[in-house]
């Protein structure tokens, strides 16, 4: 009897960290494939205004599409990230990487949006405009350094639950 309780004991321990992994692996997909179609999946578009804006015959016309177009995109990203909620502490731990790069990513399009703002505005000198730019792009690198490596935590937590993911991913 005492051995048959042991064995109940020890399965029903078992089956709950079994359960305890799998939901965790679970939440940790659908955080990632959330990533993926509400983030990357807007990357193309954000390159594609950024060219738009960038080869404008005038600040004003880079301004409109930097306000209209590209803004509007990169505040439905801040915000998609801002509303994520994470449960477990893994994917808390994930969610805090990818929340610190792209609110990194989003000052730095914040910061250069204010000064071609103030360009079209006449109200800021070229060199000012250029320094805040460098400062902008500087910005941009580390919001990529965090990219990746919160692409490797990725990878490595997909390892330790042996998930599988999407080159898109």
């Amino acid at each position: 009897m005492k051995v048959r309780l042991k064995l109940f004991v020890c399965l029903n321990v078992l089956l709950v960290l079994a359960a305890c992994s799998s939901a965790e692996a679970e939440e940790l997909v659908d955080y990632h494939n959330g990533y993926v179609e509400n983030v990357n999946s807007k990357l193309i578009d954000i390159n594609t205004l950024n060219e738009k804006s960038s080869s404008s015959a005038s600040f004003e016309e880079a301004y409109d599409v930097q306000k209209n177009e590209l803004l509007p995109i990169v505040n439905e990203i801040k915000d998609y990230i801002d509303s994520q909620d994470p449960e477990s502490e893994t994917v808390k731990e994930y969610h805090s990487m990818r929340a610190d790069q792209v609110e990194t990513w989003y000052e730095a399009f914040q910061m250069k949006f204010d000064v071609l703002e103030k360009m079209v505005k006449e109200s800021i000198s070229e060199e000012e405009a250029n320094e805040i730019i460098m400062e902008a792009d500087e910005k941009f690198v580390e919001a990529g350094e965090k990219a990746q490596k919160a692409d490797q935590k990725m990878e490595s937590l997909a390892e330790e639950h042996n998930l599988q993911l999407d080159a898109e991913g």
